[in-house]
């Protein structure tokens, strides 16, 4: 066995240090060049690095540089949930292209030349599953359609492209999965006939297109001179949830037209009443594969019964092995079950071994294996050992996060139960009361193993003479979903590594953001992300240093990037997929100019008084019902931050796709607070503490809702006069406005006073952005004397026509900038002085108050910024600080 190893790693390094630098030629001519990255994290591995990467330096990439920057986007016609691709030299069209491939959730494929982000081709191959099929199926999706969710993988000796789509075609009924093999040179050829996936049967329990979610990416492996593409299959979260399957088509067999397919179930008493689970989906990671052709991948939430011939594998690292044949099969050799307490079988735990995927150290027998308990197996792969932890190599795991010693221990490694159990106590323990799952693959790299788990910075394991470090010997500047609220936020960071052979190595992260406290689980809505650029030669310091960022200048903004893809760096740029229906593209060159989006602080106060219990939402949008950009600024009240959470847009919609639901049905639209002036507020809180009660901003009395917002004034109703409007109406969830709404929970419909007057006629209340914009329920005007008890009303008045002091201050929201020392820090934008503050578990600039009633020596203090000598006045106002 060892000799076999030996020969193994020696194989392995020889194609990884010199195969990627040659050109891939295939049995029928087809050429590509010395960069290639076809398929889920570089190889078959799963190191995730490209280490023929000659253009990209740490020199180069370094904000310091400004030389790295946001060059063009490729859009699409769909979400991204896999990776894209990248072939370089490809014969297109009688010309030779570097390109890109990918796939969207709307079931279409797309061939982009790389350097330019022109498209080339692209085919569609069918509707995807959506509407009321898809929360039907899928109740707990964050997409609007289902189509294609795994990362294709790339046949460079055939220039096959495989892809397995979820979708409706004719003559059968509900969903189908079916594989395709589309030409790289030509996505509208066909290698062969498309297959569908469906009719499988192992020990009672049978394949469900229904339920099944095939997001682990695809990938090839290769036996005794066959090869065969595989495909693996999960359900749900839930012990009802549909078993775990990996298919595999023999892809000769593909070609000639009889392909039967070999395939592994890894929970075949499913309907003997044993529950279901133990999916294979890795956070779309791909199985790896040895050099023997081997196949290894890890089960999700299920039972474990090991029986003779009918073993249930859940929560286990699992080798297959395919042999090709007449029909051929796919067994199950070998598996290792971490997990010590029987409670951590069942799915309602959700410890989910399989969420951090597997690599295959290519220099040892060694897998990874690691999942939602954020802890890293070191599996032993010529023994995998089954539940014998003694099997596993040395060390037998690490942790991706950072342990707090409790009860008399001081180390994780002092009792294996800390690690396995499912005790909440002992699991705030270990990762200090925040989520540390790790999803999809790690890094590995010159006897480096990177790992960022949620809710924390990358961690860096050193091997030396064959063995990982106990304790993380080097961790990342930047911690994942800093500010998010407790218990955190997913996925963490997911990782890449872009090289010149063992030189010049850059990490690469997409991480979950997560900087506001605001800010929601990426689980729950698409959200916004942040890509770093960690110079991996500094993890020999103990720190990993990161040396760019795309929050550094305003144009390099990644948007809501694709959860569990990681950054694809190939041939000098990188390639980021997104849930914006684009992939990112960055690489060396002069930074672009700014966006010039008029972005300006926007409030609204709409009167209206409710019952205890009530929420009041607003909607609205601007003339002929287009919706309007927004980012909410108060995020302090814990109980309606989850109406906030993916709510975008002031639009006539109510909820937004991943907005919270209030009362157990959809969001009422944006939410509002209720405040108070100084005056009436009495005994009642300040807004600035809690995000509601006295707002320094009501000067009008009770009851009056709060709006505050950051408002695209570009997609505003421009009257011509320097005004830019919009329109609104209030919505109570229970309804309680007025009896005689249009429909429940509405307010009657107005017809608006004049003072400016309205550029067009509506029903709405229509305000100004950039303005603070009084209203009042059901009626046209606002009272006499501002008193909302009065029923006399006076014309033509309705908006507050005072420009905030943040108006025009430029795309950074002002209020929701983190920043690093709380009280210390302070700065200023424009005229505006701001103090750092702890906000909501995070640090946050806010606008800077001096509350003194008479300043000393009758000059209003100021506040200087040292690193730019810039002096300014703060606001004064009740909100001291």
């Amino acid at each position: 066995m060892k000799k076999q190893m030996r020969k193994e790693v020696k194989s392995h390094l020889l194609t990884f240090l010199l195969g990627l630098s040659l050109a891939i030629l295939s049995g029928n001519g087809l050429a590509l060049g010395t960069v290639n990255v076809l398929e889920r994290s570089c190889n078959g591995f799963r190191t995730g690095a490209n280490i023929a990467e000659t253009i990209l330096t740490p020199t180069n990439v370094k904000s310091s540089a400004n030389q790295f920057h946001k060059r063009f986007v490729m859009t699409v016609d769909g979400k991204i949930e896999g990776s894209p691709l990248f072939a370089s030299k490809v014969s297109i069209a009688d010309d030779t292209h570097n390109v890109v491939y990918v796939a969207t959730m709307h079931n279409t494929v797309y061939a982009f030349d790389a350097d330019t982000g022109v498209q080339l081709s692209a085919r569609w191959l069918g509707n995807p599953v959506s509407g009321n099929d898809l929360h039907t199926l899928k109740p707990s999706t964050i997409h609007g359609e289902w189509g294609i969710a795994s990362t294709p993988v790339i046949d460079p000796e055939t220039g096959t492209l495989y892809v397995v789509r979820w979708g409706y075609e004719n003559g059968i009924s509900g969903p189908t999965y079916r594989l395709f093999g589309l030409n790289m040179s030509d996505l509208g050829q066909d290698k062969f006939n498309s297959v569908l996936i469906d009719g499988y049967n192992v020990g009672g329990t049978g394949f469900n297109r229904y339920l099944q979610m095939q997001r682990a990416g695809l990938t090839l492996a290769n036996k005794n001179g066959a090869k065969a593409v595989i495909i693996a299959f999960a359900g749900g979260e839930g012990q009802g949830s549909p078993s775990g399957w990996v298919v595999a088509f023999d892809t000769a067999k593909l070609v000639s037209g009889d392909a039967p397919a070999n395939v592994w179930c890894s929970n075949p008493n499913n309907a003997a009443g044993t529950g279901g689970g133990g999916g294979v989906w890795m956070a779309n990671a791909a199985p790896a594969i040895d050099t023997n052709g081997d196949i290894y991948v890890v089960t999700g939430n299920g039972p474990y019964h090991p029986q003779f011939a009918l073993d249930q594998l859940g929560e286990s690292v699992v080798r297959l092995s395919w042999n090709p044949g007449n029909p051929g099969s796919l067994t199950a050799s070998d598996w290792f079950t971490p997990f010590l307490d029987i409670d951590r079988d069942g799915a309602h735990k959700d410890q989910d071994l399989a969420s951090g995927g597997v690599i295959a150290l290519p220099d040892e027998p060694g897998l990874i294996v690691g999942g939602k308990d954020g802890v890293y197996y070191h599996v032993n792969r010529s023994n995998l050992g089954r539940r014998d932890f003694t099997k596993l190599l040395d060390p037998p795991f690490v942790a991706s996060f950072d342990y707090q010693p409790w009860n008399g221990h001081t180390s994780l490694f002092d009792d294996l139960n800390q690690v396995t159990s499912t005790d909440p106590f002992i699991i705030g323990h270990v990762d200090h009361g925040r989520t540390p799952h790790i999803h999809g693959t790690g890094v590995y790299f010159n006897n480096l193993l990177f790992v960022q788990g949620e809710n924390n910075a990358v961690h860096v394991f050193t091997k030396n003479a064959g063995h990982f470090g106990i304790n993380a010997n080097g961790r990342g500047t930047a911690t994942a979903s800093m500010g998010t609220s407790s218990p955190g936020g997913m996925p963490g960071g997911i990782l890449s590594l872009s090289a010149n052979g063992l030189s010049s190595g850059i990490l690469w992260a997409n991480e979950a953001f997560g900087n506001l406290p605001g800010d929601p689980d990426a689980n729950i809505a698409p959200t916004p992300n942040i890509l770093r650029a960690y110079d991996v030669s500094t993890a020999a310091t103990g720190t990993l240093q990161s040396i760019w960022d795309s929050e550094a200048e305003p144009n390099d903004r990644v948007g809501a990037s694709t959860k569990f893809a990681p950054p694809l760096v190939a041939n000098g740029k990188l390639y980021q997929a997104t849930y914006d229906n684009q992939v990112v593209v960055y690489g060396l060159g002069p930074a672009s100019a700014a966006p010039n989006r008029d972005i300006r602080r926007t409030v609204v106060f709409i009167y209206a008084q409710s019952q205890p219990g009530q929420d009041v939402f607003v909607r609205g949008g601007t003339k002929g019902g287009s919706p309007i950009r927004i980012r909410h600024r108060n995020w302090l009240n814990q109980r309606t931050n989850f109406f906030r959470w993916g709510d975008a847009y002031l639009d006539w919609n109510g909820g937004e796709l991943g907005q919270q639901q209030p009362g157990g049905g959809l969001g009422g639209g944006s939410p509002v607070e209720w405040t108070t002036s100084l005056a009436q507020g009495q005994n009642q809180p300040y807004a600035w503490t809690v995000g509601y009660g006295i707002a320094d901003e009501n000067n009008f009395g009770m009851h009056y809702w709060m709006l505050d917002v950051d408002m695209d004034c570009e997609q505003a109703f421009d009257d011509g006069q320097g005004r830019r409007w919009f329109e609104l109406k209030a919505f109570m969830v229970t309804s309680l406005l007025n009896s005689v709404s249009p429909s429940p929970g509405w307010e009657r419909n107005i017809t608006q006073a004049s003072n400016p007057s309205p550029p067009y006629p509506s029903i709405n209340h229509m305000g100004i952005c950039g303005m603070v914009n009084v209203f009042v329920a059901n009626y046209p005007n606002i009272p006499v004397g501002l008193n909302p008890n009065s029923v006399q009303f006076f014309s033509p008045s309705y908006t507050y026509l005072s420009p905030l002091d943040e108006r025009g201050a430029s795309n950074d929201m002002l209020n929701n900038t983190p920043c690093v020392s709380a009280d210390a820090e302070k700065r200023c934008v424009g005229n505006v002085a701001q103090t750092c503050k702890n906000i909501g578990g995070g640090k946050f600039f806010r606008t800077t108050q001096d509350c003194n009633s008479t300043p000393a020596g009758g000059n209003y203090v100021q506040m200087c910024q040292k690193s730019t000598g810039q002096c300014c006045t703060p606001g004064r106002g009740n909100n001291c600080q």
